[in-house]
């Protein structure tokens, strides 16, 4: 039996598209990276009102605890970024191909999340981390005191020298299907 070109290329195109996120999994993705984020900010915030070197250290802290609250059922969550504070958030992979996604778009005002589904089946979900007010005191262009808070702990550090409303990388979740 031959079949027609047309029915091959057709046959052909359906087979290489990648399966759609669900509907269930983007809510669900978006609501943990959304407490993700709103809960690490208000933590810094909150210690922020105690000086610089405070909300360092909440952050330093503060940041783990809260993602390992978040992350539940077989997920995983996280912040990444080119330039890392800390080198566990060094992006990589798909997260890589995230920040590049907002990059391309912009990060001003409403962006399309970076959605799909990985060749291990799992849900790769990112939003973007633009740089806020509160955000500058530490990743822009920090005083003295905050500069040699973060020297001592983190030595390596590559995430300042950000301006406001710059994107400083994403957060992320990887669900199972």
């Amino acid at each position: 039996m031959r079949l027609p070109i047309a029915t091959i290329i057709m046959l052909s195109a359906c087979s290489s598209q990648a399966p759609a996120v669900r509907d269930d999994e983007r809510a669900r993705a978006a609501a943990m990276v959304g407490e993700l984020k709103r809960d690490l900010l208000a933590a810094v915030t909150q210690a922020m009102q105690a000086g610089v070197p405070a909300a360092i250290e909440a952050c330093q802290a503060m940041a783990p605890a809260i993602t390992e609250r978040v992350a539940a059922s077989g997920a995983t969550i996280g912040r990444a970024t080119r330039r890392p504070r800390n080198p566990t958030n060094l992006a990589s992979g798909w997260q890589l191909e995230a920040i590049a996604h907002f990059e391309r778009l912009g990060h001003q005002g409403t962006v399309t999340p970076f959605e799909r589904v990985l060749p291990s089946g799992r849900v790769a979900y990112a939003e973007p981390l633009v740089v806020g007010e509160v955000c500058l005191r530490c990743h822009g262009d920090p005083a003295p005191e905050a500069a040699a808070a973060l020297r001592s702990r983190y030595p390596d550090d590559r995430a300042t020298g950000y301006a406001l409303g710059e994107l400083r990388g994403v957060a992320w979740v990887e669900l199972p299907r």
